[in-house]
C-alpha cells in the first residue's frame, strides 16, 4: 500500500512553498529570524558533524597549515588511502607519501574520531579576456560538533607540532661554516653533514658516555623549565684534553645523537664583535655551534696573567685604523681581528644568545688552564668534559670498531700496559688501520708499539735522573 503518490507529493510541496512565502511576507522580521534560528538548531541536532576547510592557498599565498596537514597525514594515509602520491622533497633524506584528490583518512585523538579528506576543484579566472584554469586543493576535516573545542585547542596544535617533528626528522642535516667575508648577505655556507661517528663508535669511557647522553636528553626535554626559570634554552660544553683524544669525533656523535645541524665557527675569519653577533643570529634552533681549539684562535687567556707591551698594542691599533679607513681587508690583514674576549663572552651568554633556542655550544681546547675563568663559569661552559689518554674500556671500543673483535688473548697484556704509557685513541686507531684487516697482527703491533713507547719513556726518565745527579756532582765546593 502506497502512502504517497506523485499527486500527493506535489500538493505537499505546493503547500510548503505557500507557507514559506506567507511566513516571509506576513511575519515580522524579528519573528522570522527567531523561527529561522530555531529550525537551524533543529537541523543541527539532526546533523551532528561539522567540517573545517583548510585551503592550500590563503589570499594567494601558501597556507602553512595546509602543508602541515599534508606532512602529518603522510605517515597515516599509507594504510587507508587507495591512491597515493610518492615524492622526495628537496633537502629531505626520505620518501614522502601524500594523498591524491578525493581520498579519505581517519584519525583518532584523545578517544574521538576525525576524518580527513582531500578535494580538488578547478577554478577558472578571466584576466583581460584570457581564461586560465587553476587547481584549488583543500583539506576537509570532519568531526562531531561536541569535540569542537578539543579540535581547536588541542588537535590542530598537535597536528602542527607533529608535522614539525616529521619535517625535522626527514630533513637533510647540514654542516655550516662561516665565510671570511659576506657574499650577497650570506654569512654561512653549508654542505650535507654525513659524519658516521656515533656514541656506539666513539672511544671514550662508557660511564662518561652514558653521562653525556643523559645530559643531552635532559637538556632537549626542558624547554618549559628554561622558560620558567628565565634562562635561554642553550647549553655550553667544554671539551678539553690532549690532541687525538676524540674531541671532534665526540662532537659528531653528539650531533648525530640529537639529529642537529652543526655550525663550525672559525673565529680567525671573524673581523669584529658585531660580525660575530650577526653570525650567531644567523644560526638556527636545534643546532650545535662549535669553536675548535679556542685557545689557538684568539687570546682568551687569563686577564690577570696577560702582559701586553705598549708598542705592540700601538702597532695593532694603527693597523686596525688603517684597515677601517681603507674599507677593505686583505688576507694578510685578516690576523688583525677586533674580536675580543668580551665579544666571545657576549656571543656565548649575552642578550643576543637568546635569539633562537635549543642550541648546544661546544668549545674545544688542548689547554684548559690557558683560558680565562670568565669563559669557563657555569652559564657559559656548563659542562666540562675531560678527554684524556686511552683507557682499557675505550680500547675495547676501538678493538671492536677496527678489528671486529670482542676479545683477544693479548687484551690482558694491553690492559696492563695502558696505565703505564700515554697513548691516545688516535694512536691506537692508526695502528689498527695499518694492519691490513689482520686482527692478530693488529693486536701484536699494538703491544709492540706500546712496549717501545714505554721503554722510551723509561729511558728518558733514566737519563733525566742521571742528568740531575751529574749536575749535583759538578756543583763547586764552597770555601
Amino acid at each position: 500500500m502506497e502512502f504517497f503518490d506523485w499527486k500527493s507529493i506535489g500538493s505537499l510541496l505546493a503547500t510548503f512553498m505557500f507557507l514559506r512565502t506567507a511566513i516571509r511576507d506576513f511575519l515580522p522580521p524579528e519573528v522570522y529570524r527567531a523561527l529561522k534560528s530555531f529550525f537551524l538548531k533543529i537541523f543541527a541536532l539532526l546533523q551532528p558533524n561539522m567540517s573545517v576547510i583548510i585551503e592550500e592557498y590563503d589570499s594567494s599565498y601558501s597556507n602553512e597549515l595546509f602543508d602541515s596537514v599534508q606532512l602529518y597525514l603522510s605517515s597515516r594515509c599509507f594504510s587507508t588511502a587507495r591512491v597515493l602520491k610518492l615524492s622526495k622533497p628537496k633537502n629531505s633524506k626520505s620518501l614522502t607519501f601524500t594523498m591524491d584528490a578525493n581520498q579519505k583518512v581517519e584519525d583518532t585523538f584523545e578517544g574521538f574520531k576525525l576524518r580527513w579528506s582531500l578535494h580538488s576543484v578547478e577554478k577558472k579566472t578571466n584576466h583581460f579576456g584570457i581564461v586560465r584554469s587553476n587547481e584549488n586543493r583543500f583539506f576537509e576535516l570532519t568531526f562531531h560538533r561536541k569535540h569542537k573545542d578539543a579540535v581547536h585547542a588541542s588537535y590542530l596544535p598537535h597536528v602542527m607540532e607533529e608535522a614539525s617533528r616529521i619535517k625535522f626528522k626527514n630533513r637533510e642535516r647540514r654542516l655550516y661554516t662561516n665565510r671570511s667575508s659576506e657574499d650577497n648577505g650570506r654569512l654561512w655556507s653549508s654542505v650535507p653533514f654525513t659524519h658516521p661517528s656515533t656514541f656506539d663508535t666513539v672511544a671514550i669511557d662508557p660511564v662518561l658516555k652514558d653521562e653525556i647522553k643523559a645530559d643531552l636528553v635532559k637538556f632537549t626535554g626542558r624547554k618549559d623549565f628554561y622558560t620558567r626559570v628565565g634562562r635561554t634554552w642553550k647549553r655550553g660544553y667544554l671539551l678539553y684534553g690532549p690532541p687525538g683524544t676524540g674531541k671532534t669525533s665526540l662532537i659528531a656523535a653528539i650531533a648525530n645523537f640529537l639529529e642537529f645541524d652543526i655550525y663550525d665557527l672559525e673565529l680567525t675569519a671573524v673581523t669584529s664583535n658585531s660580525q660575530l653577533r650577526k653570525l650567531l643570529i644567523a644560526t638556527s634552533s636545534k643546532s650545535v655551534i662549535v669553536v675548535e681549539d679556542i685557545d689557538c684562535t684568539l687570546d682568551l687567556s687569563d686577564r690577570k696573567k696577560r702582559i701586553i707591551k705598549k708598542d705592540e698594542t700601538d702597532l695593532e691599533e694603527n693597523e686596525i685604523k688603517k684597515r677601517d679607513k681603507e674599507g677593505n681587508r686583505s688576507p694578510a690583514a685578516a690576523a688583525f681581528s677586533t674580536v675580543s674576549l668580551s665579544g666571545v663572552l657576549n656571543f656565548v651568554d649575552g642578550l643576543w644568545s637568546s635569539c633562537g633556542g635549543e642550541r648546544l655550544m661546544i668549545f674545544t681546547t688542548n689547554h684548559k688552564e690557558k683560558l680565562d675563568p670568565a669563559l669557563l663559569r657555569p652559564g657559559r661552559m656548563d659542562k666540562h668534559i675531560n678527554l684524556s689518554y686511552c683507557k682499557f674500556p675505550a680500547f675495547k671500543t676501538l678493538m671492536d670498531n677496527y678489528l671486529y673483535l670482542k676479545e683477544h688473548e693479548l687484551e690482558n697484556e694491553v690492559k696492563d700496559l695502558l696505565p703505564e704509557v700515554q697513548v691516545t685513541p688516535a694512536d691506537i686507531a692508526e695502528i689498527f688501520m695499518s694492519c691490513n684487516d689482520d686482527a692478530d697482527a693488529g693486536m701484536r703491533n699494538l703491544v709492540e708499539e706500546i712496549q717501545k713507547k714505554l721503554a722510551a719513556e723509561l729511558e728518558k726518565q733514566r737519563v733525566a735522573n742521571l742528568g740531575g745527579e751529574s749536575i749535583e756532582e759538578e756543583k763547586p765546593t764552597e770555601t
